[in-house]
């Protein structure tokens, strides 16, 4: 049955390529549109940039080289505008055109001629390149030079690709815009029943898996292929984007979505353009390690997620009686934790909403950890931990719990002490003498918190979300600064290691983050993931004093005395 299903995707996939040509007979009058869209910032901007970043990291002859180099290359290039690609389609065929801006048209020619060889003359205004006998043709269009592999593509190109560029180059050095919706459908089948097909080919059942647990696996894939064909049915366009950006000193790289009016995907950012989080005391910008999740689900949301959930618990249900490390018992207090975990995650979704915060603090160099949920039913938390413990028990021994040791703002508080008897003086600094790890029950959340000064930093970050509560939020918020950790990475170093030496002193000016966010409004999202300036100069400074410490190692174990 297999070997049939797989004959007729391959039959189908063959007959959608075959109808290609025949289709493209009645498109030839068919109306051009973008399927993607890539934007290269002007010259000047992308110099100025490489620069920033070359000092940075302290290697500011470098951007100066890559100036200097980059002249010849530019000859004849107007380098106050951008550079573009579109790839156009009429609903059968592509056609795809790079635009560079020109300030002297024969100055651009001489410097490809001097790169790739003379050009021949065409007609209409059009030369041909032929590096490694591959045909590029040139049109000159006046503050334009339009480049296709085609010269029918220029007889009616776009004449302006800032129409299509529209903010990018203001944006970003470099982005990249698809079109989904617009690729087409012959196409999107294609791709997508060639998808299938080579999943079916790979797909086999393994030796221990039964035909249910096989089935269920088939499921998820056919999960995440339809997933994919959303992409083309629901998202109007996606956005890759790199950018330099000295006013926000830093350098991030987005991934940015519309989402088709009416869509799924439109109904869900829409839902998530206002949030606000019940968690704001437990995250803070001066944090170690900082993150912040609000999300609300749609009901489709929650069908998408009800399902993965009960399928992750089926394959570990069965991982855990396959592997045979626990039997018993021991195996029933397995499930047990596994089914309140998944059933907490369920329900919590059912609700509609997910929320959380945690952070990491090591102001002073001492260490706390915090940490903030909602969920459905904290009691169910709580019975699971208890699970975890008494499993956790039949394999060692486990500091004891004073539970209901008090409660708080309704929240009842269980403690277990962390024995540091044998432990070195470096931890008890970070952690405390006689550090805690607290479990917070309400009605609705969960909490937790461990470290130095647990207690009273928990009710302190319990208090602050309380008057917090209508803390207006992204979707998430998370940094990890690099200042904090290289400083405790130094502190209990056994010897001094240059790299970290020299990192830190790097971020004494601060700006020492690694941030993502990802926020939505009506149908937008995007994710950014951003370097802040001071990590690029720690990174500079951190490998260069490694280096220079590596080097004068090995010239003294040169120049050692030979036994």
């Amino acid at each position: 049955m297999n070997n049939f299903i797989q004959s007729g995707r391959l039959a189908i996939a063959g007959l959608l390529l075959a109808a290609m040509p025949l289709v493209a007979l009645h498109a030839q009058d068919a109306e051009f549109k973008p399927v993607a869209v890539v934007s290269v910032a002007p010259v000047k901007k992308i110099l100025a940039d490489v620069q920033y970043l070359a000092d940075a990291a302290g290697q500011t002859d470098a951007g100066r080289m890559a100036a200097l180099l980059s002249t010849p290359f530019t000859e004849g290039i107007d380098k106050t505008r951008p550079v573009g690609v579109v790839v156009m389609t009429n609903g059968q065929e592509f056609a795809p055109t790079a635009y560079l801006p020109v300030s002297d048209f024969d100055k651009l020619l001489t410097t490809a001629t001097e790169q790739i060889g003379p050009p021949q003359d065409v007609g209409e205004g059009i030369k041909m390149f032929t590096p490694n006998q591959m045909p590029i043709f040139v049109k000159d269009a006046g503050n334009w030079a339009i480049l296709a592999m085609d010269q029918e593509k220029l007889a009616n190109p776009v004449g302006d690709p800032t129409v299509f560029l529209k903010d990018l180059p203001e944006q970003y050095d470099l982005a990249l815009q698809f079109f989904p919706g617009n690729i087409p459908e012959i196409y999107r089948n294609v791709i997508v029943e060639q998808m299938k097909t080579g999943i079916d080919l790979s797909l086999e059942q393994e030796a221990d898996e039964t035909d249910e647990e096989f089935a269920v696996r088939k499921q998820q894939i056919a999960d995440q292929v339809a997933e994919i064909e959303r992409v083309f049915t629901e998202l109007e366009d996606i956005i890759i984007g790199w950018n330099v950006d000295a006013t926000k000193q830093g350098t991030y790289l987005d991934i940015a979505y519309t989402g088709a009016e009416g869509s799924e995907f439109a109904k869900m950012m829409a839902l998530n353009s206002d949030l606000s989080t019940e968690f704001s005391g437990f995250t803070s910008s001066e944090a170690a390690i900082n993150f912040q999740g609000t999300q609300k689900l749609s009901e489709a949301d929650i069908a998408r997620m009800d399902k993965q959930m009960n399928s992750v618990r089926e394959q570990v249900i069965h991982q855990l009686e396959t592997e045979g490390d626990l039997e018993g018992d021991e195996l029933a207090s397995a499930k047990k934790i596994l089914d309140l975990a998944i059933d907490t995650l369920i329900e919590t979704a059912r609700t509609g909403s997910i929320d959380s915060g945690l952070m990491l603090d090591m102001t002073g160099g001492k260490g706390t950890f915090l940490a903030g949920a909602h969920v459905a039913d904290g009691q169910r938390v709580e019975d699971g931990v208890k699970e975890l413990l008494k499993l956790a028990a039949a394999d060692g021994e486990v500091p004891p719990v004073k539970w209901d040791a008090e409660t708080y703002q309704a929240i009842r508080l269980h403690v277990m002490q962390i024995p540091l008897d044998d432990a070195p003086p470096e931890a008890k600094d970070i952690l405390g003498e006689n550090p805690e790890v607290i479990l917070g029950i309400g009605e609705k959340s969960v909490y937790l918190s461990g470290g130095n000064d647990a207690m009273a930093r928990l009710k302190k970050a319990i208090d602050a979300s309380i008057a917090g509560s209508d803390t207006k939020v992204g979707v998430v918020q998370m940094h990890v600064a690099i200042l904090p950790i290289l400083k405790g990475i130094q502190k209990n170093a056994p010897k001094p290691v240059p790299g970290v030496d020299a990192a830190i002193e790097a971020l004494s000016g601060g700006a020492d983050k690694f941030l993502v966010t990802v926020d939505m409004e009506q149908r937008y999202m995007r994710l950014r993931m951003m370097l802040e300036e001071g990590v690029i100069k720690a990174i500079g400074a951190g490998v260069a004093a490694q280096n220079a410490a590596n080097a004068e190692a090995d010239a003294n174990f040169e120049d050692a005395p030979a036994f």
